[in-house]
C-alpha cells in the first residue's frame, strides 16, 4: 500500500487550520498542524510538505521558510506559502526564501488539494531525478577511476613489452635473423600502439576529471613539429603520403607542454593520414594570429567532413562508425583529446572542411604563450 504523504500546516489563524485540516484529509492526506512558526519548526519530522502562512506574529513565514533551507536535514521539503497580504513584493520575497508554490487568500478550496498534489508530484519528480542524476554522477567517476587505475596498470607491462621487443629485434638483426626480427618488430609496433592508446585514455580520463595538469617548457616550433613526425614516418611512407612544411620562420618559442602539444600536433597528422586515400598530401603551416596568437595548421586534401559532423568528432569516441566491423582503427579519442590540451592551454582547436575539398585543422595558442616577439614578425599569415 502507498505512504500517504504527511502535510504541515502551519498558520495562527485556527479556522484556517480546521480547514484546511479537513481539504486534505478529505483527499487522503495525513495532517500535523501547527499555531506559530517555531512550533512548526519542531514538528517537522517526517512531513512531505509544509503549508505556512506568511504573516504570523512572532516568526514570520519567511522566516519558516528560510530555516527549512537552511537545515540540511529539511531543505529538501517542498513549501507552500500562503499570502493575504496586498504586498506586491510577498510573494517574490517568498520564493527568494526558498518557497516552492504560493497560494492567495481567499483561498479557493476546490483547487486547494489540486495545488497540494500537484506540488506533491513535482518535488517526487524532482527526487527522482536528483536520485538519477547522483546516480549516474557517481557511475561516471567510478568509470573515469577504474579507467585511470587500468591505464596506469597497463603501462608497466606494456613498456616492458616493448622493451624487451627492442631487445630481441636487435639481438635477431645482429645475427641476420630476418624473419624473428620481423615478428619481434610486429611485438614492438602492437605494444607501443596499445601504449598509445592507453596514453589517450588516460588522458581523456583527466580532461574529464578536471582541468589537465600542464608541464610548461620553452620549445621551439620546429622541435615540436619534428618530435610529432618522427613517430609517424615509418606510416607516412608506407602510405606514399607528403609531408609539406610551410613555416617560414621554425625558431619561433612558445610556452607550453611540450609532450601533450607534441602530440597534439601528432594526432592530426595522423588523423589527416588515417581518413585520407594513399599519397595525399598533408601540409604543415604556421601563423601568428591578429590577437597575437599562433595558429598551428595540418591540411589535407583528402575526402573532407561534411560541416554539419565538425562540432560531433571533437567529442569522444566520434568516429562516424564505432563498430568493431570498422574500417578506420583508433578509439575516436584524437581530435577531442587535442581539444581537451588546447582549452588547458588557453587556446582552442579550429577544423575547417567540406566533402571533396581537404579538412584542414588549427591549433590556436593564446598571444601570451609565445614569447619570441622576433620571431612573430617574421612569420607571415598564410
Amino acid at each position: 500500500m502507498a505512504k500517504l504523504a504527511r502535510v504541515l500546516i502551519i498558520d495562527d489563524d485556527p479556522i484556517m487550520r480546521e480547514l484546511a485540516t479537513a481539504k486534505l484529509a478529505e483527499a487522503g492526506y495525513q495532517t500535523v498542524s501547527a499555531s506559530h512558526g517555531a512550533e512548526g519548526l519542531s514538528r517537522l519530522q517526517g512531513v512531505d510538505l509544509v503549508i505556512s502562512d506568511i504573516d504570523m506574529p512572532g516568526m514570520s513565514g519567511f522566516d519558516v521558510v528560510k530555516s527549512i533551507r537552511d537545515d540540511k536535514e529539511t531543505a529538501e521539503i517542498p513549501v507552500i506559502v500562503i499570502t493575504g497580504s496586498e504586498r506586491p513584493d510577498a510573494v517574490e520575497q517568498a520564493f527568494a526564501a526558498g518557497a516552492t508554490s504560493f497560494l492567495a487568500k481567499p483561498i479557493n478550496w476546490t483547487l486547494f488539494t489540486q495545488a497540494v498534489r500537484f506540488v506533491l508530484k513535482a518535488s517526487t519528480n524532482q527526487r527522482e531525478l536528483r536520485s538519477a542524476r547522483d546516480a549516474a554522477e557517481a557511475g561516471s567517476r567510478f568509470k573515469d577511476s577504474l579507467l585511470s587505475v587500468m591505464s596506469h596498470e597497463l603501462r608497466t607491462p606494456l613498456n616492458a613489452i616493448i622493451g624487451f621487443g627492442q631487445i630481441l629485434a636487435e639481438q635477431f638483426d645482429r645475427e641476420n635473423d630476418h624473419l624473428h626480427k620481423e615478428y619481434a618488430d610486429y611485438i614492438i609496433d602492437g605494444g607501443k600502439r596499445l601504449l598509445s592508446s592507453v596514453s589517450d585514455m588516460l588522458l581523456a580520463s583527466d580532461a574529464r576529471s578536471g582541468p589537465i595538469a600542464l608541464n610548461d617548457v620553452d620549445s621551439s616550433l620546429d622541435d615540436l613539429i619534428d618530435s610529432a613526425l618522427a613517430p609517424l614516418e615509418k606510416g607516412l611512407a608506407a602510405s606514399q603520403i607528403t609531408v609539406k612544411r610551410a613555416i617560414k620562420d621554425g625558431s619561433i618559442e612558445i610556452c607550453c607542454d611540450r609532450t601533450l602539444v607534441m602530440r597534439s600536433i601528432g594526432k592530426l597528422i595522423e588523423n589527416a593520414a588515417k581518413f585520407s586515400p594513399p599519397g595525399v598530401t598533408i601540409t604543415l603551416g604556421a601563423a601568428i594570429t591578429k590577437t597575437g596568437g599562433l595558429a598551428i595548421l595540418v591540411r589535407d586534401n583528402g575526402p573532407g567532413i561534411e560541416p554539419e559532423k565538425l562540432e560531433a568528432v571533437k567529442m569522444p569516441f566520434g568516429q562516424s562508425d564505432m563498430s568493431l566491423r570498422r574500417s578506420k582503427e583508433g578509439l575516436g579519442l584524437g581530435l577531442p583529446l587535442v581539444n581537451a590540451v588546447m582549452k588547458a592551454h588557453g587556446g582552442e582547436l579550429r577544423l575547417v572542411s567540406a566533402p571533396g575539398e581537404g579538412t584542414s585543422a588549427f591549433i590556436v595558442l593564446p598571444a601570451s604563450r609565445v614569447h619570441s616577439l622576433a620571431a612573430k614578425a617574421s612569420i607571415t599569415a598564410s
